[in-house]
């Protein structure tokens, strides 16, 4: 997902947490910014989401309404996190 505003593309890394490397990127389709603040706890509101967040089991219901793609979510083997890469111009 390309944030205009703020020029970032936001998605999720999939590592593997035995070998400790990413094995996966998924794309995210636009979203509203203010209801992935709340998903995620986030209440300073200067805080445009630009590190790391950590994607836990009770995330998944609402991360999967903006996936283009399904993800075998595996917790036991994997940890998900969404990301920000800023847009070079």
């Amino acid at each position: 997902m390309s944030d205009a505003k703020f020029k970032v593309r936001r998605f999720i890394s999939e590592y593997s947490q035995k070998a400790e490397v990413l094995i996966a990127e998924y794309e995210l389709s636009e979203l509203d910014l203010f209801k992935l603040k709340a998903e995620f706890d986030e209440t300073n509101p200067e805080q445009a989401m630009f590190d790391c967040y950590e994607i836990r089991k009770s995330n998944v219901s609402f991360i999967n309404k903006y996936t283009h793609e399904p993800i075998a979510w595996d917790f036991s083997k994997n940890a998900y996190f969404i990301e920000a890469n800023y847009l070079s111009d």
